[in-house]
């Protein structure tokens, strides 16, 4: 089976049931197989070939949805390219699969290079292109952070989407109404996407941009959402600033970094009738390898058993079975490799040796046997999640080597929760901070950005030369921080006072001046949806999200809740 033969299906049994909806439009499954059809006798006119990348340059949008779907029926795999990444990233990616063709719109058709289809229209309705699609052959790309400095293209099959969306094992997606909030480059999509429409259910586009948990609620609810995926962090904070949120909904699937025991047991104590569920798996084993059905637990929450149709082998240094190592995934889940990198490939997919002719990914993941299931424990290297990404701090210190005001750099993470993770920068430098953050946030996506920067005169050395990154997090955050000191400059009114306040301890800084930056002091987007809500419960307002990023100072934000 491929993915688009999957959707066709659900077109042909349930032509006038709803597939796709969003705040723009809505379509039915015979509307939506119909126009992707169109698409992609449009995308084979202009030269697309069975086994092209094509990337989609849109927003998260029904119009995304149907141009992955029709790229597929065309015989090529989609490559989503996030608006907004930085044009520096978006060239190396475009370079890196030599795409032929981009879909995108009008609006956006400048900011990337060479031919382009445009969508700012729904192609008319038009008969299946000839084109023979096996279920090896590739679905889509994917770029995750990358250790050598440059982000790597994950390689995925059909086979590896129809194993996690076609009866994967211990989430039900069978005529589900599904929530798809993340974004297009976020391997989550394809759980959202595929998991809807290769089922026959319904799938509720969130609008671009961030959402507040109020706002995550009312989609729940006005379009009775019953299955929806969390990054673990956004998790958290919806159980923390309104669990209510998500009332409605029979599944709730969470993902992309370690889960919060307590967050778990409140949420499973305030929502009795929704199952929870744990997913884990890196993008080379497309989204998921393993779930575990959450029950209320004082320990570690563990991250289950394999999906059906993967299989996973716990190794220890010398590959030998054990029953705490590092965990090798295996199984049609397993992607084909990276693209242009074959050394890098060779290295982290490997023979299985029990399995002739099999192959195992391995995770770079310390698990330990459980009766409940795998345990993580930890990586073997320095990747982190942050926010849901995998994030590869050798990527960001190798941007700021590059940059010519910075003579050394070493790039740190902080927080013991998805949802408190941060990543500090320490620097040695030969010019102004302020242009290397300028710089930076011109060639690194907005998750990749250090929230914390520090300038030191030389970096701290261990005895055997290394840099002591323990004597880096401890280092003071004085004059020497980028962060700039607070103004100092009081709150005026009473409404600037409760926002200061809420700012100082959501932040956990020690004072907030009116006209201190929302993002200098280390903000992101899910700091700036525990504000809204406290907002909403202090001031009695309701504050979009987007607010915050609009007015990011004390003064601004106070300023346009009295408006």
């Amino acid at each position: 089976m491929t993915v688009h033969t999957l959707v066709a299906a659900a077109a042909t049994a349930h032509p006038s049931r709803i597939a796709v909806v969003s705040s723009e439009r809505s379509l039915t499954y015979g509307e939506l197989d119909a126009r992707a059809n169109g698409l992609a006798a449009r995308l084979v006119a202009s030269g697309v070939r069975p086994g092209d990348p094509v990337g989609v340059f849109l927003h998260r949008s029904a119009e995304f949805v149907l141009a992955a779907l029709a790229v597929l029926k065309a015989g090529g795999h989609y490559v989503p390219l996030d608006p907004e990444y930085p044009a520096a990233r978006l060239e190396y990616m475009l370079g890196a699969v030599s795409s032929p063709v981009v879909v995108t719109v009008g609006s956006l058709a400048g900011r990337v290079p060479g031919p382009v289809v445009l969508l700012d229209e729904l192609p008319e309705p038009a008969d299946p292109v000839d084109v023979a699609v096996h279920p090896d052959d590739l679905a889509y790309v994917m770029f995750t952070s990358g250790s050598t400095g440059k982000p790597k293209g994950v390689a995925v099959t059909h086979r590896g989407i129809v194993r996690l969306v076609r009866e994967p094992g211990c989430v039900s997606l069978d005529g589900e109404t599904m929530l798809h909030l993340s974004s297009p480059s976020f391997d989550a999509a394809t759980f959202d996407i595929w998991g809807a429409l290769a089922n026959g259910g319904r799938l509720v586009v969130a609008p671009a941009g961030k959402a507040s948990v109020a706002e995550i609620g009312e989609w729940v609810r006005s379009h009775g959402v019953t299955t929806a995926f969390f990054p673990t962090g956004l998790f958290h904070l919806v159980v923390d600033e309104g669990v209510a949120a998500l009332e409605g909904l029979r599944q709730v699937v969470v993902g992309g970094d370690v889960l919060s025991a307590a967050h778990a047991r409140r949420f499973l104590a305030a929502m009795p009738g929704c199952r929870l569920v744990n997913g884990y798996g890196p993008t080379e084993v497309t989204t998921f390898t393993t779930f575990h059905d959450v029950r209320p637990v004082d320990g570690p929450v563990p991250i289950g058993t394999p999906l059906n149709r993967t299989y996973v082998r716990v190794l220890d240094d010398d590959l030998q079975p054990a029953v705490e190592g590092q965990l090798f995934a295996g199984g049609d889940g397993v992607a084909r490799g990276y693209v242009g990198d074959p050394a890098l490939t060779a290295q982290r997919f490997v023979p299985d040796p029990w399995v002739p002719g099999g192959r195992l990914y391995a995770t770079g993941d310390l698990v330990r046997e459980t009766p409940d299931g795998l345990e993580f424990l930890g990586r073997i290297d320095g990747q982190v999640k942050k926010r849901g990404y995998r994030v590869e701090p050798g990527e960001v210190e190798a941007a700021l080597r590059d940059d010519p005001a910075v003579r050394d750099a070493v790039v740190v993470a902080t927080g013991d929760r998805a949802d408190t993770r941060r990543l500090e920068a320490f620097l040695v430098l030969s010019g102004p901070l302020a242009e290397v953050r300028e710089r930076m946030a011109e060639v690194l996506p907005e998750y990749l950005v250090p929230d914390v920067w520090v300038e030191l005169p030389v970096l701290p050395l261990t005895p055997n030369g290394k840099v002591d990154r323990a004597a880096l997090v401890s280092q003071p955050r004085g004059s020497s921080s980028v962060e700039p000191p607070s103004t100092e400059e009081p709150p005026l009114t009473e409404t600037e006072t409760v926002i200061a306040e809420i700012w100082r301890e959501v932040l956990d800084v020690e004072s907030v001046g009116r006209h201190d930056d929302f993002f200098a002091l280390g903000g992101h987007s899910l700091i700036a949806n525990r504000i809204v809500s406290r907002m909403r419960r202090t001031l009695g307002v309701d504050v979009r999200l987007v607010a915050v990023f609009d007015h990011p100072t004390v003064a601004g934000l106070a300023e346009h809740v009295s408006r």
